[in-house]
């Protein structure tokens, strides 16, 4: 299993020497949980995300606090990583999410952003591609919470309301956790997101600097190629092989798989295996790279020619199942 740095589990260690129900040793509390002891030691240090979501569930059995794992999230400053200098450089929210999506290998390999829901009522969903929600419960309400609290800085709370989503029947602890957030927070669900209200994609962030964000990406681009390809999903490597094919004739799955070193079969039982496939990559590419062109003031025709599109119809109607309007209203507000 990839190492993540251990900024969270430090500061899970941090927060636990601060509890008045603390009695046993941080050290202790590692060793019930399966890590080495001196896993949190020195800033360059790295833990397995299994053995940070098995502390953070022995803290709160330890206290008997089911909040202490959200409070942890809220009050969490984050790290100072590229990825965070490069979010607070975005224009908008939605470019914010994507380019945490297309960099979030590089800090939490294991974990994954995903945009669901209508336009209109947008959510920002939270998974794990080895930890199981339901096994470890409060290290998903961590993570939830402290991406709530990663939104609210970005966005200077300008962003409300937001409301946070749990897979959980406990409805006081909802409430507990709601009047700690100071948002709601809704249980009963099939998983771990946060709910954006109305164009809380277009929402511009406060800190936007064009030019500062060309530098980062860039570096960040040479930081991700950099990375072994065991770190980096299948599904990461295929984006970067799309980016660097496209604009022009859309690739051929077989040649992609081929490239890599699989059978096309292969390369779909993999993808299947990570919750996504090669059309669904393609199609994000496509999608991501129609936006840019049509901000740039690029025509609907000319895009549509340049993606490899039959027509600006057939274009048109790819466009509006992405993104829910047609490339022309796009173009037109900006959004």
């Amino acid at each position: 299993m990839p190492r993540i740095s251990a900024y969270r589990l430090q500061s899970v260690g941090l927060r636990y020497a601060q509890e008045p129900g603390a009695r046993i040793p941080f050290t202790e509390i590692l060793e019930m949980a399966g890590a080495p002891s001196d896993v949190v030691d020195g800033p360059d240090a790295t833990v397995e995300l299994l053995h940070e979501a098995g502390t953070v569930e022995t803290v709160c059995r330890v206290l008997e606090d089911k909040t202490f794992a959200a409070r942890v999230g809220l009050s969490a400053q984050g790290p100072g990583t590229l990825l965070a200098y490069i979010v607070r450089a975005a224009e908008t929210v939605e470019d914010a999410l994507a380019l945490t999506q297309r960099f979030y290998a590089m800090q939490d390999p294991d974990l994954r952003l995903d945009v669901v829901g209508a336009p209109d009522e947008p959510k920002i969903t939270l998974e794990s591609n080895v930890i199981p929600a339901h096994q470890y419960p409060r290290h998903r309400e961590m993570l939830i919470f402290g991406l709530y609290k990663r939104v609210q800085q970005i966005t200077s709370g300008g962003l409300a309301p937001i409301s946070i989503e749990l897979e959980t029947d406990d409805s006081e602890h909802c409430k507990k956790l709601s009047e700690l957030a100071g948002c709601e927070v809704v249980g009963f669900k099939a998983g771990y997101a946060l709910g954006l209200p109305t164009n809380g994609m277009s929402f511009r962030i406060p800190t936007a600097d064009p030019t500062l964000l060309g530098h980062l990406r860039r570096h960040g681009e040479e930081q991700l190629k950099a990375q072994p390809d065991a770190v980096r999903s299948l599904s990461d490597r295929i984006v970067d092989m799309l980016g660097e094919r496209l604009p022009g004739p859309i690739p051929n799955g077989d040649d992609i798989a081929a490239e890599l070193g699989l059978t096309r079969r292969t390369m779909t039982r993999h993808l299947s295996a990570e919750g996504t496939s090669y059309k669904a990559l393609l199609e994000g590419v496509l999608c991501d790279l129609s936006k840019r062109m049509l901000r740039s003031g690029e025509g609907v025709a000319r895009v549509a020619f340049m993606l490899g599109f039959a027509d600006q119809a057939a274009f048109s109607v790819a466009f509006k199942r992405w993104t829910g309007e047609t490339p022309a209203r796009f173009r037109r507000t900006g959004r």
